[in-house]
């Protein structure tokens, strides 16, 4: 039996609609990432700046703040059992270490 050009012995017997088909090209799996979403609970967060919108970015469990204009105005992170609150230069400017007990 003589191998086909890719190596394998049915590869020159195979549909080119079926593999493409079978295999994702690196466009499609830009659109839509095969892995699962990460959700987070954000309950524990209680501060928020007035006005501000909430991006949450779940991979690293911090909320980012944005202004109605667009610009960052500061984030949330948690470290431990308390929640830690940062302006826009990056200073810690309040601290919650119960977040649960309200």
């Amino acid at each position: 039996m003589a191998l086909a050009e890719g190596g394998h012995a049915d590869a020159g017997n195979e549909d080119p609609g079926e593999a493409s088909q079978r295999h994702a090209t690196m466009h499609q799996l830009s659109k839509k990432p095969p892995l699962p979403t990460l959700h987070m609970d954000y309950s524990q967060y209680r501060f928020i700046p007035k006005g501000d919108r909430v991006k949450e970015q779940p991979d690293v469990n911090r909320l980012l703040f944005w202004t109605p204009t667009g610009e960052p105005d500061g984030y949330a992170e948690k470290r431990g059992t308390a929640v830690l609150y940062y302006d826009r230069t990056g200073k810690a400017v309040r601290v919650d270490t119960n977040p649960y007990n309200r």
